[in-house]
């Protein structure tokens, strides 16, 4: 086996069991096909020689869609980076020693000053990144619900290294005002449909 090959599996291992704790926390965890990604290019693209280059460069996403009931009316939270050109609900990379779900709850914390509780997972993947040959690398992904335990909406003030804010806005939405592009639009319209 070559030592390409050991970080693959070392990184199938560790994915394999990030989500195999998603699911034994949520039995019911929809899980998606793996999404198959080029490097970001905010990060090298060279194949990772051993597991930990990896997990210092990305060691996988945790994020919460946030649901809620405002005057009879079904809600989600959404934040828009200052850096990106979509909207989408809060959460960002894992870091090393975090499960999936602390990652969930320290993100929304981080960009909507929200704490929260998770509820279910609103779907669970590997994102496969391809590096080129044996195989892509993959880290695991979970996106959960969640509801607002305590807090005030708030958006963060710091900047990322480029020098744009972390997060432009971030507000609540009904089911008709969805911001455009959204990530994951429409299973998020489909959820708000089933709450309402």
């Amino acid at each position: 086996m070559s030592d390409r090959q050991a970080v693959v599996d070392c990184a199938h291992r560790r994915t394999e069991r990030l989500l195999a704790d998603v699911r034994e926390a949520f039995p019911d965890a929809p899980t998606l096909d793996p999404w198959v990604i080029d490097p970001p290019r905010y990060f090298d693209d060279s194949f990772p020689e051993v597991l930990d280059v990896q997990l210092d460069r990305w060691a996988g996403i945790g994020g919460a869609n946030v649901f809620r009931e405002h005057e009879g009316e079904p809600q989600v939270l959404c934040v828009k980076p200052g850096y990106k050109d979509h909207w989408e609900g809060p959460g960002g990379d894992l870091e090393v020693g975090e499960s999936l779900a602390e990652t969930a709850k320290r993100e929304v914390r981080e960009e909507t000053n929200y704490e929260v509780e998770l509820t279910g997972v609103f779907y669970a993947r590997e994102v496969h990144i391809d590096y080129g040959p044996p195989e892509p690398v993959p880290i695991p992904m979970t996106v959960f619900t969640a509801r607002v335990a305590d807090g005030r909406l708030a958006a963060p003030s710091h900047r990322v290294p480029s020098g744009e804010p972390e997060i432009e806005d971030a507000r609540w939405f009904s089911k008709e005002e969805l911001p455009e592009p959204l990530v994951d639009a429409e299973r998020i319209y489909e959820y708000l449909e089933e709450m309402g």
